[in-house]
């Protein structure tokens, strides 16, 4: 039999995404013709282009005399905005969208359209890459080409860090439903469409599709009924996203729709088993982690086993063209473990859907780093992990060093004690550029609160000696935790503006997350009620007696503004998505030079 692994829009187009070079390694070992094909990033070079834009613009100003008669027609539509129905909402918000738009710069489109190939190729390109000018300048017009783009289905929006539904749309099952077959407001529909007679199908018995995020999951449900309804495909669900919101869509009709299985939790031991039922080796029943639909009853198989992390295979990276990603050298995702091995911050979600922490031999690991670099020459890794244990990680630097393994990478971690100065400068004579924190907060009172686990005082002397050492600091903050005062946000405010300290910068909202610990203990932090936002949603919204979700939104985007502002001419302060990027600077370039480098270009600010 054959299976194919395919990842979907919305996920960054800036290096290949693990999950499908696991499975694919691990079902090729097991005897299974398979292969994965990257369908994100053939979206991304697909719509990035001079004729797709003019098309776009085209479309959305040819739309402008029937929305503005729709508009006409209503009686003082900002007033009434919440009463009307949503398909007339939608037409409203997309009549405002697409006249400020044009508004703001009538010619913005067409300029664009003249520069978006070659932007594209700045991406792309080894020495133009690492010009600061042009880079940036090339991101920005990326940025206005997918506004472009969007327009004739705003409110809904790609972005190249996003993608946003229509938010007149809510998460429950039928206006997901409405979404996944409504091609005037999901651009997946026509682009698949016409993608589709290009995605070999025809051989295989198996598609996998994975979901990582919200920005995925439409396109990815969209793309799955349109495989069932055109084929005789059988199409399996999996992905951390899917298993966040399990609970909600264990119901016959999902499966009616969208797909035939779901692999719930780690996906290496269900992947192998379900394409052994597929092929008739196996009966349904023995395939572990599967959630399938028997008689209109969904049934849920029993849990996998424990993973024993050292039998994984080395990821298999063949079938990606890395050519086309929007990076000169590619960064190559790792992972050495699963799960955290602290795991109980009251706010994450993070190990939702992983089975206990567990983390492959030192020696595995390095094996595989070292034979990823003779297969494909790798040099630049991320260590995709939510927390490695710094012991841990000493050892395997360590290790790397023995291998004279000249690499570069950046990981995630916690601010351990275990982090001391020898074990962070054994790391970065290893290769490691920058790390991202878990800062969160600068109030004690509120890190015992959200069980951070770590003590202030150690988390500064970290980044301290990250500094003189030299490794780059970057850190994730985390605004409008309840309870949290004015004081104690300006606390965490001015420790965000120290770029003495802080190179870099994550700033989110708190959100009650549906799987987090909090969810349970909302009366330890003055959460008075809370409500779903939809059974694809994987948070609340929610009442506290300190604050308002309208305000933790308006704090944060304010000082997301004022910070952007402050610093338009550093290469990276605010750091969402571009992390694959910034290890690419660090490594040609070194911690200093980006650090202090000042754009002549004058980014676009949000």
């Amino acid at each position: 039999m054959k299976v194919l692994y395919l990842t979907v829009p919305q996920w960054y187009p800036m290096n290949p995404y693990l999950a499908p070079a696991i499975l694919v390694a691990e079902t090729r070992a097991a005897g299974v013709d398979a292969s994965c094909s990257d369908l994100n990033i053939a979206f991304f070079n697909d719509i990035l282009t001079k004729d797709v834009v003019l098309e776009s613009a085209d479309r959305a100003r040819a739309m402008l005399p029937a929305l503005k008669k729709t508009v006409s027609a209503c009686e003082e539509p900002e007033k009434h905005f919440d009463s009307y129905p949503k398909a007339l909402r939608t037409a409203l918000l997309r009549y405002k969208t697409i006249t400020d738009f044009f508004s703001a710069n009538p010619s913005l489109a067409e300029d664009t359209a003249e520069k978006i190939d070659d932007a594209v190729a700045v991406m792309k390109d080894p020495e133009r890459f690492y010009d600061p000018e042009l880079h940036f300048r090339a991101k920005d017009t990326i940025n206005d080409a997918l506004a472009v783009i969007s327009l004739p289905y705003a409110p809904s929006r790609i972005m190249i860090d996003n993608f946003i539904a229509n938010p007149v749309m809510g998460w429950s099952f039928d206006d997901v439903k409405i979404q996944c077959f409504d091609s005037s407001q999901n651009m997946f529909i026509p682009y698949f469409e016409r993608k589709l007679p290009e995605i070999p199908l025809e051989d295989c018995s198996l598609i996998g599709i994975s979901v990582a995020d919200l920005s995925q999951l439409i396109p990815a449900l969209t793309l799955a009924r349109m495989i069932r309804e055109r084929t005789d495909k059988k199409v399996a669900l999996g992905g951390n996203y899917i298993f966040k919101i399990i609970k909600e869509i264990k119901r016959p009709d999902f499966f009616d729709l969208f797909c035939d299985f779901i692999t719930v939790g780690d996906g290496e031991t269900a992947a192998v088993e379900l394409c052994e039922y597929v092929d008739g080796r196996r009966k349904i029943e023995d395939v572990h982690s599967l959630v399938w639909l028997r008689d209109r009853t969904v049934v849920t198989n029993e849990t996998a086993p424990l993973l024993k992390l050292d039998t994984l295979r080395v990821p298999d990276f063949t079938d990606f063209d890395f050519s086309q990603y929007f990076s000169p050298e590619t960064v190559f995702p790792v992972q050495l473990g699963k799960g955290c091995y602290w795991g109980k911050c009251s706010f994450c979600d993070f190990y939702t859907g992983q089975q206990k922490f567990d983390i492959k031999s030192v020696q595995h690991a390095a094996d595989e780093v070292e034979m990823l670099v003779e297969r494909h020459g790798a040099k630049n890794f991320i260590f995709v992990d939510e927390a490695v244990p710094p012991k841990y990680y000493d050892w395997f630097a360590t290790e790397l060093q023995k291998r004279n393994l000249h690499i570069n990478f950046y990981s995630f971690a916690r601010f351990d004690a275990g982090f001391t100065r020898e074990v962070l400068q054994n790391l970065f004579n290893a290769g490691a550029k920058f790390f991202s924190w878990g800062y969160e907060v600068a109030s004690p009172r509120l890190l015992k609160l959200m069980n951070k686990g770590i003590d202030p005082a150690v988390r500064d002397r970290i980044l301290r000696d990250c500094v003189e050492i030299g490794i780059w600091t970057q850190c994730t903050f985390l605004l409008g935790y309840p309870t949290e005062t004015p004081e104690e946000l300006r606390q965490t405010l001015d420790v965000i503006e120290d770029r003495a300290l802080i190179n870099s910068c994550t700033p989110s909202n708190f959100v009650l997350k549906k799987n987090a610990i909090l969810k349970d203990e909302t009366d330890s932090v003055g959460i008075t009620d809370f409500t779903s936002n939809g059974d694809f949603h994987i948070s609340y919204s929610y009442h506290a007696k300190s604050t308002t979700m309208e305000l933790v939104k308006k704090n944060r985007m304010d000082f997301e503004r004022r910070f952007l502002a402050a610093t338009a001419d550093c290469l990276w302060s605010l750091g969402f998505t571009d992390t694959d990027h910034l290890l690419l600077y660090l490594s040609r370039y070194g911690r200093d030079w980006v650090r202090d480098y000042r754009l002549r270009y004058k980014k676009k600010q949000p």
